[in-house]
C-alpha cells in the first residue's frame, strides 16, 4: 500500500476518531491462525490460505515483531515455512547490521552451527533477546533454503547519530546524517507518546534536549532499516519467485509511517505490512493485516 494511502487514513482517523471492527466469527475450527488474522483491507477476520494468498502477490512484506512474545515468533516462523514451499525468501532481520552478513550466511547455509553462530554475533550482548524464541523462524528459514541479511545501524554508529558526533563520522555517515527526515509531523505526534520520558539522560541534559536524542536515535533505525531494506529489494527480488521479508519490531512500522514509509521513498515495489495485535478495535491505517497474539474478539 502507497505511503499517501497510510496518510490519508491516518489522517482519516485523528478527523473522525474511526476505527475497523472485526466481525463476528462465525465457524470454528481447528487451525489456530484462522481466527486471528483481521485483514483491514476487507474488513474481516480471514483465513491463513487466505493471507497466504494475498502476500503471495508482494513481493515485499513488513512484519512486525514484538520481542518477547513466542506466539508472534511461531506465526513468522510459520508464514516462512508456508511462503518458503513457492518462493525464495530473503529475511532482513532488525538485530543485525550489513557487516554481520557473512555470518548470517554461513549459519543459514549450515556452515556455522547453532553454538558457533551465537558464539560469533555474540547474541547475549548484541541482541540480548532470548534466542529460544526465534529459533524455530532461523530454523524454518534454513528449511526452505533462504537467505539472511542485517539492516541496521551498528552501536558505534547509533552513538555518534545520539551524541551528534559529526566530526566522528565518516564521508558516507556523515551523508546518512544530513539526509535523514526529521520533520514529518505525523510521525512526531504517533512517536511522541513512546517517547514521552527521558530514561537515561546524560549529565547536565535537559529532558527536551533527552527527549530529540532519543528521537533522532528512532528516525535513525528507521532511515537505515528502510534504506538498507530498498537496497536489499533492488538486488535480491530477480523475478516473481523472490521475496523479502522484513522483519522489524512493530513500531517501526505501524501506520506505515517507519520503516515502510523510508522505503517506499527509495523503491517503488508494492509491500504490505503485517502487525501483531491485542486490541479489540482497530485503528484504521496501521497495517493491512493484523495478527491477534490471542484469538481476535468477537462481536
Amino acid at each position: 500500500m502507497k505511503v499517501c494511502v497510510y496518510l490519508f487514513l491516518i489522517s482519516l482517523l485523528f478527523l473522525l476518531g474511526g476505527c475497523a471492527t472485526p466481525k463476528s466469527i462465525k465457524h470454528k475450527t481447528s487451525l489456530s491462525l484462522t481466527k486471528r488474522i483481521y485483514s483491514l483491507k476487507e474488513g474481516r477476520i480471514i483465513s491463513k490460505a487466505r493471507l497466504i494468498e494475498v502476500l503471495s502477490a508482494y513481493p515485499v512484506i513488513f512484519i512486525g515483531d514484538l520481542h518477547n512474545n513466542e506466539k508472534m515468533h511461531q506465526f513468522t516462523a510459520e508464514l516462512i515455512a508456508t511462503l518458503g514451499k513457492e518462493y525464495t525468501l530473503h529475511l532482513a532481520n532488525e538485530w543485525f547490521t550489513p557487516m554481520n552478513n557473512e555470518t548470517l550466511s554461513q549459519f543459514v547455509n549450515k556452515k556455522l552451527n547453532e553454538e558457533e553462530f551465537l558464539n560469533v554475533i555474540n547474541w547475549k550482548k548484541n541482541i540480548g533477546y532470548q534466542y529460544k524464541s526465534f529459533k524455530p523462524i532461523y530454523q524454518n528459514l534454513k528449511e526452505v533454503e533462504g537467505k539472511m541479511y542485517g539492516i541496521n545501524l551498528s552501536r558505534d554508529e547509533r552513538k555518534k547519530i545520539s551524541l551528534i558526533k559529526i566530526d566522528d563520522m565518516d564521508a558516507k555517515e556523515k551523508l546518512f546524517y544530513k539526509n535523514m527526515d526529521l520533520n514529518t509531523s505525523i510521525h512526531k505526534q504517533f512517536i511522541s507518546s513512546f517517547l514521552s520520558d527521558c530514561h537515561a539522560p546524560l549529565k547536565n541534559e535537559e529532558k527536551q534536549e533527552c527527549l530529540e536524542r532519543m528521537y533522532r536515535v528512532q528516525v535513525a533505525w528507521d532511515e537505515k532499516m528502510g534504506k538498507e531494506s530498498a537496497i536489499l529489494a533492488k538486488k535480491v527480488i530477480q523475478g516473481k519467485k523472490d521475496k523479502l521479508i522484513v522483519f522489524v519490531g512493530a513500531m517501526h512500522l505501524e501506520f506505515g509511517l517507519g520503516v515502510n514509509m523510508r522505503f517506499a521513498r527509495n523503491s517503488t515495489l508494492p509491500y504490505v505490512t503485517v502487525l501483531p495485535g491485542f486490541e479489540k478495535n482497530i485503528e484504521l491505517g496501521k497495517a493491512d493485516f493484523i495478527y491477534y497474539i490471542k484469538d481476535a474478539p468477537s462481536l
